[in-house]
């Protein structure tokens, strides 16, 4: 009997840490299947819980190495798809102007970094607050790290960064 309850125990903490926080990007377990969650912490960001696959490390920062190269280029079009952002880690020219392309009522853009799975607007950032319409440009003319992301999906990886040269 003792055992059962440590099984029953066990069980239900496996269950619960499965569970929707919020910040789940879908994709739940099929057919009675069940896989535990694990984490990642990485430099720069929190942890990042797993999906139901165990593989999938979840949303991660960008890196300067990974970045789309576009140095050169006049302007850089960043577009919205479903809940990401293409090209989401980009590297531009200073003077570039970056033009995101989105829904801003379904998805707000913000500049700021996520931390813990939260956006954190940095009110310096040249990415100004877009609440609504479908096209905002900004021209990037000091050299620098500008972060950006959705307010309403950035937990689920809806953020990127534009690195100036």
């Amino acid at each position: 009997m003792s055992r059962l309850r440590t099984s029953l125990g066990l069980l239900t903490c496996v269950l619960a840490a499965c569970g929707d926080d919020g910040a789940a990007s879908g994709g739940g377990g099929g057919g009675g299947n069940m896989t535990t969650s694990s984490s990642l912490s990485t430099s720069g960001s929190a942890s990042v819980a797993t999906g139901a696959g165990g593989d999938d490390l979840g949303p991660q920062p960008c890196a300067l190495a990974e970045a789309e190269d576009r140095t050169g280029e006049t302007s850089v079009t960043i577009t919205s798809e479903g809940v990401n952002y293409t090209p989401r880690c980009v590297r531009v020219s200073a003077g570039t102007n970056v033009i995101f392309l989105s829904d801003f009522d379904a998805h707000p853009l913000r500049g700021g970094a996520v931390v813990n799975e939260q956006g954190v607007v940095d009110p310096m950032s040249p990415i100004t607050p877009q609440d609504s319409g479908t096209s905002a440009t900004f021209t990037l003319s000091e050299v620098g790290e500008f972060p950006y992301f959705c307010a309403f999906h950035a937990s689920i990886g809806m953020f990127g960064t534009i690195w100036v040269e």
